[in-house]
């Protein structure tokens, strides 16, 4: 070879540590359960009313069945046959079920861990700051808001 020859390259050193340290990671990722992972309990599921029974609110509530992990535990809408067709499908407890104007306020007071509003979106920014006030995690149907200031509220209510 010409003048410079190059220096072979020497492997790092893998001493006692470095291993330790790698098998302990590993092995702990393996060991993980997967409740663990999702922090939750493998038997819990998520209570979720719903707000807004309708075609589309028993569509939504279809998915969240599907994917598992939510049951759905109350149901509130203006139209009483739209809450009882909905509650009958899912299961949902008469007392469970609310009608009128204000039933989503009904619903929140049942301290379910999540809603899902699938009203008509010019109820949406009232219906979700109530939802978050009451501790509820909240899926929200789009249009989120009809107008500005509505979608500035629902903003402002995220940022809780």
């Amino acid at each position: 070879m010409s003048g410079g020859a190059e220096k072979a390259k020497t492997p790092k050193r893998f001493g006692r540590r470095r291993f330790l340290a790698g098998t302990g990671a590993a092995a702990s990722f393996t060991i993980l359960k997967p409740r663990l992972v999702r922090s939750t309990a493998a038997n819990s599921k998520i209570a979720l009313g719903m707000i807004g029974c309708g075609q589309r609110g028993a569509w939504i509530a279809d998915l969240f069945l599907k994917h598992g992990g939510y049951q759905m535990v109350a149901g509130a809408d203006y139209f009483q046959d739209r809450v009882d067709a909905f509650g009958e499908k899912f299961n949902v407890e008469n007392a469970r079920r609310y009608t009128g104007l204000s039933c989503y306020k009904k619903l929140l007071d049942e301290k379910v861990d999540a809603v899902a509003i699938e009203s008509p979106p010019y109820f949406h920014p009232e219906q979700a700051a109530a939802a978050v006030d009451a501790g509820a995690h909240v899926f929200l149907a789009k249009p989120i808001a009809v107008d500005v200031p509505g979608c500035r509220s629902v903003e402002d209510c995220g940022r809780k």
